[in-house]
């Protein structure tokens, strides 16, 4: 809820009669604390999963450490919940957290979940001149495109949806910006392993 441009209207929102709310999360956030239920989520230590992002380039095992407290459950196990008692179906319902993770791997041609378990990190890097597109770029022309084709593009499901999408590529500021009023912003990246 604190996330929300009009905090005010989305809380009141939330306080509506007609409105049933169930929260899945680790803590007491805002949220959480005007839902009618809440369930209680795991911590990155009681689930396995993997990372990618937070300024580099490598896939990062998070292996499942510790049991979690009883009654708390992974966002893979509630959606699989959720999917069952609505008969929802499809295969990955019926898939572990870690056969997910060892079929993502092979299906991207990552390796396996035993590879990546036995080197910890896989780096995703193309070698450095794709990453910095001395043979030009995935053009015919191979041309930087400061304006997209939409017209090439849309028959492959891409194209502008909302007066938001920049007429140019360049920086669009999808969450929040630092302001002299709030000069930080949170990171939580995990560090590649040495």
């Amino acid at each position: 809820m604190s996330v929300a441009p009009d905090l005010n209207k989305v809380h009141d929102g939330f306080l509506r009669e007609d409105l049933f709310t169930c929260v899945h999360e680790q803590f007491m956030t805002e949220t959480a604390s005007v839902a009618d239920i809440v369930l209680p989520a795991t911590m990155f230590l009681e689930h396995d999963d993997v990372y990618q992002g937070g300024g580099h380039q490598h896939i990062i095992l998070g292996p499942k450490i510790i049991d979690p407290p009883e009654g708390c459950r992974s966002n893979h196990e509630v959606i699989c919940e959720l999917a069952q008692r609505l008969g929802a179906e499809h295969r990955g319902f019926n898939m572990t957290a870690r056969e997910i993770i060892d079929e993502t791997l092979q299906d991207s041609g990552w390796g396996t979940l035993e590879q990546l378990e036995s080197v910890h990190w896989i780096d995703c890097q193309p070698d450095f001149d794709e990453s910095h597109f001395l043979n030009g770029f995935a053009h015919k022309d191979k041309k930087f495109h400061f304006s997209p084709n939409w017209s090439e593009l849309e028959p492959q499901g891409f194209g502008p949806e909302d007066s938001v999408t920049p007429r140019f590529p360049d920086h669009l500021p999808v969450i929040e910006e630092s302001t002299a009023e709030m000069p930080f912003r949170l990171v939580t990246a995990p560090p590649p392993l040495p």
